[in-house]
């Protein structure tokens, strides 16, 4: 098959590199060893334009327009792309905050939405914009679907009752699921995009401010826009946690599995998620999860999450303390989240990708 992978982000984006892109990229690379396979993105300043890992890129738009500006020219080049390219099956991955480029309006060949969060309600809070309206419209659009969650499934399977939908969740290195590793409690971690609006950073840090200080200090490992991380800072100031919260900026390598084998617990405070990568890295290091309680993370068990009512930082905080001073708890629900990793190697994911796009195309 010859196959397109389509995101605005892609690793190594100096706004971005989210999950989303890494799993794209995850699964492209595996694809490409038995297909062609194409990754179209967005561009940013010294971004590499050469094939990676068997993948060939394209990068369209212009790297001077920046994150937001240039995600509106990315999705007004999609269809220009589409009717260019040549392949078999499309994988269309809905980026914020219109959501949907509704590009199987644009070609006859099959398109497959990668649906790994629906942002349309958060971003018209966000904007005051009807981006919600244009992406229910835009959903029943297509006639494919591969969802991350079940939740997001029945959310598509409600806009567009008779879509064709494969539920594959964002995985994780096999290495990591057979190796990964628990050496000591150092840190509360934080790891992750850092977006105000969806991760919920505002709450995490009132949580962390409004109560005694914790036991460990709290690590937020991300990058993000210039904007967001200068409110962060200067929240950090305003609530007097200059001592309790680090911010080592985006890591990778070694010192991301450091990160992870060295601390109590994962935090995610997201107001609204997607099929985050971070929670299947945290089970494969037998972390439990402090989390609020949303819709598309209900298929996580309670064995390994601890799941909070959204948006009580309070509540939050009190949760997170207490499993701070739990070690036993924290053991019992480690040994769950080291069982519920199993399901995220991305090997098994991949086959699962290549099986549902072979359905689409008949090939």
């Amino acid at each position: 098959m010859k196959i397109v992978f389509s995101n605005y982000d892609s690793p190594g984006n100096p706004w971005y590199d989210g999950g989303g892109a890494r799993a794209v990229q995850a699964v492209a690379s595996r694809l490409a060893d038995r297909h062609t396979v194409r990754y179209v993105s967005g561009t940013f300043p010294g971004a590499p334009g050469g094939p990676e890992k068997g993948v060939a890129r394209l990068r369209i738009g212009f790297a001077w327009a920046g994150p937001k500006l240039g995600q509106l020219f990315f999705q007004f080049l999609l269809p220009w792309c589409v009717r260019r390219l040549d392949f078999d099956v499309w994988v269309e991955s809905l980026t914020p905050p219109f959501s949907t480029a509704c590009l199987q309006r644009f070609t006859r060949r099959p398109v497959v939405a990668l649906t790994q969060v629906l942002a349309g309600r958060g971003m018209t809070r966000k904007y005051r914009l009807p981006f919600a309206t244009i992406e229910r419209w835009g959903l029943r659009q297509y006639r494919n679907f591969i969802a991350t969650s079940e939740h997001l499934r029945d959310e598509l399977r409600r806009l567009n009752p008779n879509a064709q939908i494969a539920v594959i969740p964002n995985g994780v290195e096999g290495r990591l699921v057979r190796e990964g590793r628990h050496d000591r409690d150092r840190h509360v971690l934080f790891l992750g995009r850092f977006d105000i609006a969806q991760k919920g950073i505002d709450l995490l840090l009132d949580a962390v401010a409004q109560g005694p200080p914790l036991r460990l200090p709290l690590i937020m490992a991300g990058a993000g826009v210039p904007a967001d991380e200068a409110w962060i800072r200067r929240r950090i100031q305003d609530l007097g946690l200059q001592d309790r919260v680090q911010l080592p900026g985006r890591v990778e390598g070694e010192e991301r599995l450091r990160l992870f084998r060295e601390a109590a617990c994962l935090v995610l405070p997201s107001r609204f998620e997607a099929s985050p990568l971070v929670l299947a890295e945290a089970f494969c290091f037998a972390l439990p999860v402090v989390m609020f309680d949303i819709p598309e993370l209900k298929g996580l068990p309670s064995t390994c999450c601890l799941k909070v009512p959204l948006p009580d930082p309070m509540l939050f905080g009190a949760a997170l303390r207490r499993l701070l001073a739990d070690a036993a708890c924290r053991q019992v629900m480690g040994r769950a989240a080291r069982q519920e990793s199993r399901r995220y190697d991305w090997d098994d994911l991949a086959a699962q990708y290549e099986a549902f796009l072979q359905s689409v195309t008949g090939s």
